[in-house]
């Protein structure tokens, strides 16, 4: 396996050397693999001498997530990743700079960046199925590390929209192929607003609501407003501007006018229960009781059909979280913590979710006065923020923590640690 193919999976999963061994050891069920430290020394070798060895390229190929076949043919080429992988000195320890990479990736919603040089000249229907199995995974991977995962999936969305402006491909195709293009950047954008990038977020979402719009995809413009609407709220519970909160409510309702004939319950309990914490900042208790119930109705069923695989993450735990934000955003800190706490007792919380969740719990706790248990909390956040999830969403949360807490204790050495990163 070429050493150059290696470098470009890790780079195209934003992983430095380390990581790319600790996925290594992961992906080895058996366990019989070198320490961290050593299989460190291994990766970097092999990305400079290529790797020969079939167990090692099938650990590779799990690890990434893709076939030994895809494995071999290298991701798909990215001018994000290109680009902003300049400042990697090939060793696989080189930093990122968020903000040159926010920058970057925005850029190329104006068009200011060359297509992908290897993008076909004509596009088949293997070629989209490639790009929906990528959307899929990158759902998946949101969940799991969050922020992360924003190189790749600029990357997958850099890819299909240069295949969609400069290929060629009959009409069907086309429409299959503006779709995946819309779900990519709604990927992406969401990513983004993890990382805080929040003018590149924007620009993607915008894109996603406007391509689907295009490809007469209800479920996708929906969703793309839905996250619209995320963002406007999250924002505004940060700073608590009124304008944002009814700018919320406004993309909701675009969301929901989208969805007014499909049957998926998950998108239903999306648009529901981030009508309850868009209005809980407004104040509207009855609102809020009104709007997370009806999400919890929506859910009552269980799974259908037509759920979409970004939705997998619409659980009742889930419901129950919106509903500990806005008792949180309605001035009721002691009831939002004991809701966070029930939520935090659910297994199955996505990583990212789950560290996320428990970061607002540690403001709850903040807010009601309990110092030390808002500390402690604090503390095992930064411990899943120092591994593979990243999300400076995430991290903004403890902010008030940090500020409160010398600056040279334990806390403010670990989240300065996590924030720089």
């Amino acid at each position: 396996m070429d050493g150059e193919v290696l470098r470009a999976w890790r780079r195209s999963r934003g992983w430095d050397a380390p990581e790319m061994a600790r996925r290594l050891r992961r992906a080895a069920t058996d366990g019989h693999v070198p320490a961290v430290a050593s299989l460190t020394r291994m990766v970097r070798r092999w990305e400079r001498e290529g790797l020969r060895g079939e167990r090692y390229e099938l650990l590779y190929a799990r690890a990434v997530g893709v076939t030994a076949d895809d494995l071999a043919a290298g991701p798909l080429p990215s001018p994000v990743l290109s680009l902003s992988s300049a400042g990697d000195r090939g060793d696989g320890d080189g930093p990122v700079n968020r903000r040159e990479f926010g920058i970057t990736a925005f850029g190329m919603l104006a068009g200011s960046l060359v297509a992908p040089a290897r993008v076909p000249a004509s596009l088949s229907a293997e070629h989209v199925r490639g790009l929906w199995e990528a959307a899929a995974g990158l759902w998946v991977r949101d969940w799991q590390v969050g922020a992360a995962a924003l190189r790749e999936a600029s990357g997958y969305y850099a890819a299909a929209r240069a295949m969609l402006d400069t290929s060629s491909y009959p009409a069907e195709i086309g429409r299959d192929l503006l779709a995946v293009t819309a779900e990519l950047a709604a990927c992406a954008g969401f990513l983004a607003f993890d990382a805080a990038e929040q003018q590149m977020a924007r620009g993607l979402l915008m894109e996603s609501a406007t391509l689907a719009s295009s490809a007469g995809e209800p479920v996708m413009v929906a969703h793309a407003y839905s996250l619209l609407a995320l963002q406007s709220s999250s924002l505004a519970a940060s700073d608590r501007q009124v304008a944002l909160s009814r700018e919320s409510l406004r993309f909701l309702g675009l969301a929901a006018d989208a969805a007014r004939h499909v049957p998926s319950p998950r998108v239903h309990a999306t648009i529901a229960m981030r009508r309850a914490t868009a209005s809980a900042l407004l104040g509207d208790e009855r609102e809020v009781r009104r709007h997370i119930a009806a999400a919890h109705r929506e859910l009552d069923g269980g799974d259908h059909p037509s759920d979409p695989d970004w939705a997998g993450f619409v659980t009742p735990a889930e419901v129950t979280a919106h509903e500990a934000m806005a008792r949180l955003s309605l001035g009721q800190p002691d009831k939002a913590a004991g809701v966070f706490r029930a939520v935090l007792a659910h297994d199955g919380v996505p990583d990212r979710n789950r560290f996320y969740y428990q970061a607002r719990l540690a403001g709850a706790l903040s807010a009601a006065g309990d110092r030390e248990g808002a500390l402690n909390e604090g503390i095992q956040v930064l411990s899943g923020l120092e591994g593979p999830v990243r999300s400076t969403r995430t991290a903004n949360w403890l902010r008030p923590i940090r500020q409160s807490v010398p600056g040279d204790s334990d806390f403010a050495v670990r989240f300065d640690a996590v924030a720089a990163s």
